[in-house]
């Protein structure tokens, strides 16, 4: 379940800007918690809104290959395991691509993870939590 974040990690330093900036808040109103439509947003729509890049809903191993491969240049061969394996757990029809469902499946598994305390909402102790456990496996 920790998986996707590094995909998340690789995107923040795939983009020029978004590499300076960090990755976005997932706290779009400033609220304090993270609701499930915030956290979808930040995780599976920028990410589809970053590597789709004909556009069609889907993101094939071509568009995935450069977040791959700095994922593998900054994480080694433990990133590029993780990836074969958001691979292998995402792309739930086996079609080669990963759509917007199969994104947002990954996102739910990581979000209700993340929520410990089964509110409903992410905490910042909760990110905290999730950001720490990134690169564990589990």
């Amino acid at each position: 379940m920790h998986r996707f974040l590094i995909v998340a990690a690789a995107l923040s330093i795939a983009g020029s800007a978004q590499a300076q900036m960090g990755p976005p808040n997932p706290d779009a109103n400033r609220d304090g918690k993270v609701t499930w439509d915030e956290y979808r947003s930040v995780q599976s729509g920028a990410m589809l809104d970053r590597l789709d890049s004909n556009k069609d809903g889907r993101i094939t191993k071509a568009e995935s290959k450069p977040m791959e491969d700095m994922a593998a240049r900054f994480g080694g061969a433990k990133a590029t395991a993780r990836i074969a394996e958001m691979w292998s757990k995402g792309d739930a029809n086996r079609d080669g691509a990963l759509s917007r469902a199969e994104l947002e499946a990954m996102s739910r598994r990581r979000f209700d993870a993340g929520d410990t305390n089964h509110d409903g909402w992410l905490s910042k102790g909760e990110l905290a939590t999730m950001r720490q456990n990134r690169g564990r496996d589990g």
